[in-house]
């Protein structure tokens, strides 16, 4: 997984959600989660605050110098679940960058492509609409 803020912007802080079948899907990109909540949430942690651009890792390995303050639920993408993944920058609720998918969306990606904007789509793709978005 790779969250990418902003410019020259770090990750402070960043969430893994799992939501059963026929749940609310979560937290809009500014907003708490709806009702019909969560039924796992995998991880919270606040990143490195002098950390700047990107930041990739795999789903469930949050980098070692975050904090994780939270390890709840099952450690691996659950079928049927709706995921979501936020993360906001350092120190500011400026924008929040927030992804949902489920297993299925990922078992269909081909091995060159990215899912995002709930489709799939080539790396280049998702540049522009992730540069337009900032």
């Amino acid at each position: 997984m790779t969250l990418a803020p902003c410019g020259e912007d770090g990750v402070g802080a960043a969430e893994l959600r799992a939501f059963p079948p026929g749940a609310a899907s979560g937290p809009g990109p500014d907003g708490p989660a709806t009702p019909g909540g969560p039924m796992s949430e995998s991880w919270m942690a606040a990143g490195s605050r002098h950390s700047t651009g990107a930041a990739a890792f795999p789903l469930f390995s949050p980098p070692a110098s975050w904090a994780v303050r939270r390890w709840d639920g099952e450690r691996r993408l659950l079928p049927g679940f709706r995921h979501t993944v936020r993360f906001r920058p350092p120190g500011s609720d400026a924008y929040a960058g927030v992804l949902a998918f489920t297993t299925e969306d990922l078992d269909g990606l081909a091995a060159v492509e990215v899912w995002a904007d709930g489709r799939a789509m080539s790396p280049a793709a998702f540049r522009r609409p992730a540069e337009d978005a900032c």
